[in-house]
């Protein structure tokens, strides 16, 4: 079977330290959890620089007591929603309650569903990933934190750590990673249509197939949206057949498969995990629910896979 390269930035899974064992200097911190920050970008649309300043700030450099006792990096609170493990802490008001993390990549991972889910800050995935001074005065505004001044402690942590660096442009990641040939024809398209003064429109989606189920790569400037209406799709449906639980800005070169995906491989029957594979991005690369990969693989399914393990796939 030709392999299909379907890069899926999905969580990062790294032996990162649960509990901090001594104050870290803020450039350990940055060290320690930029692939973690760096994830959260590529996945959720999140500016790395914002990410790795709130925790910075939020958990004073991995070392407050909310970090050390419940791997809550980013001071959030429990809110109604939360059902997991809690941690009580005085903050606004004396012994509230915030979440408590298994793990530091819980606790990033949290930090971005928690900013992608809630309407309040829906205003803010409009902004460009690399403008960090416009994230840090939208959390601001959108009621993050009460601080007047926090939007300028990002920024200038931001700024003095260099953290911008970590920051990609619109496009340059994606859920499902980009099609390299696809954009290289893109980028030649578009710079013939300048030449000739050619007025210009995208390409049309090429549907193509893996493991037998249809799917396409996003062009420029679509939404999930526009992708489920050229298909007679609803979103959800086609969150669905993606495995997905939320829309959010949708980068150029993202796959998305437009019919529900197989019980098993056709052919592929052993996938040897790799550096950023998860059980979704794995499910994505070769045509594969996710709820049936994880099946096949009962053993270790409640786990995320390690690099060098061996997961069924038929």
């Amino acid at each position: 079977m030709k392999r299909i390269s379907f890069s899926l930035p999905v969580l990062l899974l790294l032996s990162l330290p649960g509990r901090a064992q001594y104050k870290m200097s803020a450039q350990e911190y940055v060290d320690t959890y930029k692939q973690l920050a760096i994830r959260s970008m590529k996945e959720f649309g999140i500016p790395a620089s914002i990410t790795l300043a709130q925790g910075l700030l939020e958990s004073g450099s991995g070392g407050s007591r909310l970090a050390v006792e419940g791997n809550n990096h980013f001071g959030i609170k429990c809110k109604g929603t939360w059902s997991g493990a809690t941690i009580y802490h005085d903050d606004d008001a004396k012994g509230e309650c915030f979440r408590k993390y298994r793990s530091v990549e819980h606790s990033y991972r949290d930090h971005s569903k928690f900013l992608t889910e809630s309407p309040r800050y829906a205003a803010l995935f409009r902004l460009d990933p690399t403008d960090y001074q416009g994230w840090a005065k939208g959390l601001k505004a959108a009621g993050y934190a009460t601080n007047p001044q926090y939007p300028q402690l990002l920024i200038d942590l931001i700024e003095r750590h260099r953290l911008y660096r970590f920051d990609q442009p619109a496009g340059a990641g994606g859920l499902l990673g980009r099609h390299k040939e696809r954009s290289e024809h893109r980028e030649e398209y578009r710079e013939a249509g300048e030449e000739a003064n050619i007025p210009q429109t995208p390409p049309r989606h090429e549907v193509e197939k893996n493991n037998g189920v249809r799917y396409i790569v996003s062009s420029p400037g679509e939404s999930f949206a526009s992708v489920a209406a050229q298909y007679n799709l609803s979103i959800t449906r086609l969150l669905r057949f993606n495995d997905l639980k939320n829309a959010f800005p949708l980068p150029e070169g993202t796959a998305l498969y437009i019919e529900p995906k197989r019980n098993r491989a056709s052919a592929a029957t052993i996938h040897t995990v790799e550096q950023g594979d998860s059980f979704h991005s794995i499910s994505q690369q070769y045509g594969i629910k996710l709820k049936k990969l994880q099946k096949m693989n009962p053993i270790i399914r409640r786990f995320p896979p390690r690099i060098g393990q061996r997961l069924r796939l038929r």
